[in-house]
């Protein structure tokens, strides 16, 4: 049976993402103009489609494709060559999926490997020469006992083992971080050095980095393998190992070869990463329904997406859309508005990110992505709605004549305040956006703000909401919605019909 398949990615998807950690790491990676600030991660739930898309089995892959999404790529030649490097584990399946099976003996680093390594490792000359003497003494008491059979040195031998003893789990505890970190060094060099072949028929180019990378720290090998040879076997293995302090006295051995070869490693390191995430993605593709490669150019004025849906959605609604200049987007409550602005800035993270779009035909130029869409009131900061949304907004307006292009998705624009400074607010920064060097959408209720707007387009979304049945087809349309259901949904969730006769009749008189 081939590894790719589906129960083993079951159970990978369900170990837990450490996504603090795994923010922290991506300070190590080039931050492109296109990156994707925690607002819109947040926004399009990216915490939660990330865990739905990640199939990587490595800690450097989970880092490498969550780096993929926070930083898109921003041209055309750093998107062509995630592409190709992706697409390169099409051409052979049983390799692909042989080597996802030996990157998942990698497994995963419990703490931030870079730091660690940059942080260097201990070094003490005269603590290896002291353990040395130890073991010495253990054992020439212990192998004098034995010969002569006379046992009066035992509690001079009890002293020294329980002083081994100590060493060892308190050089454990202290240095627990450096021994995975060691361990995890072995274990990338013992896959590179096994692997770099089969690596080599989908991809020579990181093929032939591996290889010299292995050669360059084959004496890591060597002597780092040592460490956990006997540990964790059986008892008698682990007491074997305090006794001779094995895992203590290599890594005393071992620590200043990877201070040399800092550079080397975490190049190591970054390579496994680009192998991992890149057959995750060509693993995750082979469960779509249907999917494009995009064809992304700066010389494209229009944003033309065919058949789009969204990934955490069981049963999702396609829809198309051609971006030629901004556009607001009206329609009732629960119509598909805010879905609808997702699905677009989802497909437009994935295309310039993992070069996939979840659609039938994409194509864009390069756009950084910054939305407006879930924001709520920060307690902890004292933060209300009002300011958490002006804060979000302040940074479209703050970034609005960048030279990259911003593609801009705001749901409600200012829903926080009241009606009068609302429409007043809201007509004036739109606007500002729309002739600026971005593609804005923006999802809303005013109907009032439309005819004040300038360089946008109308969509809209619609429903058939009665007493009895609520149905929507969540297809975008163009134009301008004629309907509102929210005194329908009341009646439908069965308000009291006197109630809901009284809300009628005051709508009647205020639009009089």
């Amino acid at each position: 049976m081939l590894f790719g398949n589906k129960d083993f990615i079951r159970k990978k998807k369900y170990k837990e993402i450490d996504f603090k950690l795994l923010a922290s790491t991506n300070k190590y990676y080039k931050e492109s103009e296109a990156h994707i600030d925690e607002v819109t991660w947040q926004d399009l739930d990216m915490d939660n489609v990330f865990a739905d898309i990640n199939h990587t089995v490595t800690t450097p892959g989970e880092e490498k494709l969550y780096c993929w999404l926070r930083n898109p790529a921003d041209n055309k030649e750093d998107f062509n060559k995630r592409k190709n490097h992706i697409n390169s584990f099409k051409k052979d399946r049983a390799v692909s999926n042989n080597l996802r099976l030996a990157l998942s003996r990698i497994k995963y680093c419990d703490f931030d490997f870079r730091e660690t390594i940059n942080k260097g490792f201990l070094i003490n000359n005269l603590l290896l020469i002291g353990m040395i003497l130890l073991v010495i003494l253990n054992v020439g008491i212990l192998a004098v006992s034995l010969i002569t059979m006379n046992f009066t040195a035992l509690p001079l031998f009890i002293i020294t083992m329980a002083a081994s003893i100590i060493i060892h789990f308190r050089f454990s505890m202290t240095y627990n971080a450096q021994l995975q970190v060691i361990g995890y060094i072995i274990k990338i060099l013992s896959f590179s050095k096994k692997n770099w072949k089969s690596v080599e028929k989908v991809s020579p180019d990181l093929a032939d980095r591996l290889k010299e990378l292995n050669s360059k720290l084959s004496k890591i090998t060597k002597k780092g393998s040592a460490i956990f040879k006997v540990e964790g076997l059986d008892v008698i293995g682990d007491y074997i190992n305090i006794l001779f302090l094995i895992k203590e006295i290599n890594f005393l051995r071992v620590s200043s070869l990877i201070n040399k070869n800092k550079k080397d490693l975490i190049r190591l390191y970054n390579n496994v990463g680009d192998l991992d995430a890149g057959l995750s993605i060509d693993r995750y593709r082979r469960d779509l329904k249907y999917y494009c490669e995009p064809d992304m150019d700066n010389e494209f004025d229009d944003i033309n997406i065919i058949d789009m849906y969204h990934p955490l959605l069981k049963n999702p609604i396609s829809n198309t859309i051609d971006i030629g200049s901004s556009i607001a987007i009206t329609g009732s409550n629960m119509s598909g508005k805010s879905t609808f602005l997702r699905t677009v800035g989802l497909n437009s993270l994935f295309a310039q990110g993992i070069c996939t779009s979840l659609s039938k035909e994409h194509r864009a130029k390069f756009y950084r992505l910054v939305t407006s869409i879930s924001l709520n009131d920060d307690i902890l900061q004292g933060k209300s709605y009002f300011l958490m949304e002006a804060e979000a907004i302040k940074r479209m307006v703050d970034s609005c004549n960048d030279e990259t292009p911003l593609l801009i998705l705001i749901d409600e624009i200012f829903k926080g305040t009241n009606p009068v400074e609302r429409l007043a607010a809201s007509m004036e920064i739109l606007n500002l956006l729309a002739a600026a060097n971005t593609k804005t959408l923006v999802a809303t209720h005013d109907l009032q703000i439309l005819p004040e707007l300038k360089g946008y387009e109308y969509y809209y979304f619609t429903e058939n909401v009665t007493k009895d049945s609520l149905e929507f087809d969540y297809k975008v349309h163009k134009g301008i919605t004629s309907t509102r259901n929210a005194i329908k949904i009341l009646e439908f969730i069965k308000y009291p019909g006197d109630l809901v006769d009284l809300i009628n009749k005051r709508i009647e008189v205020m639009e009089l």
